[in-house]
């Protein structure tokens, strides 16, 4: 299903999203849908802020989505970086083109959950959470290098949603506040 979710993003490009359900939420195609998994009964939980240590680098992640197939439990994990969700803006519409922003999530499986530490649980508010990307890792070498791959992509300059809409190399990687996926009694100003 996720597959599919990637297939449809070139093709939101040109359709205009007609209703949101909250004012800056992504369309609900693009949320997160575990129906069928239970999620009490998982390691991780939903808005848990994770902090691993590999190669003597830290890496933070939000618990954002989860995922289940055949090889079992995915986790899916938004790096931080300094409190800033890896995200990105995609664009929607033709005419008055308009910003979606996303959430890049990487799903760690169940079988490498190890050497974790959970920092926090957050309150997220899981109408704005849109997921833009997603990347499976089955180790902490992979976590790793996706982390620096982000971190490297976010150091580009952010190609404005309304310019380069057919493109070939746009960059719509960016950052967002932590604040943006907050429920709003959550949010500490």
């Amino acid at each position: 299903m996720r597959r599919i979710i990637l297939l449809v993003l070139p093709l939101f490009t040109f359709i205009r999203c007609s209703s949101l359900s909250s004012p800056g939420a992504p369309p609900e195609i693009f949320r997160p849908d575990w129906t069928g998994i239970k999620t009490k009964d998982l390691a991780l939980q939903f808005g848990q802020l994770i902090k691993f240590e590999i190669d003597n680098q830290e890496v933070k992640a939000i618990v954002l989505d989860f995922d289940q197939d055949d090889e079992g439990i995915w986790y899916g994990m938004c790096f931080l970086n300094q409190n800033k969700l890896f995200g990105r803006q995609i664009p929607s519409g033709l005419i008055n083109t308009t910003c979606v922003d996303l959430l890049d999530l990487t799903y760690l499986h169940n079988k490498a959950l190890k050497s974790y530490e959970v920092v926090e649980q957050y309150d997220i508010d899981t109408i704005q959470v849109g997921i833009g990307s997603l990347t499976p890792v089955k180790d902490h070498i992979e976590l790793l290098r996706d982390y620096k791959a982000g971190l490297e992509q976010r150091n580009k300059v952010q190609t404005p949603c309304n310019e380069d809409i057919s493109g070939l190399n746009p960059v719509r990687e960016c950052y967002f506040e932590l604040k943006k996926v907050l429920k709003v009694s959550a949010t500490k100003d």
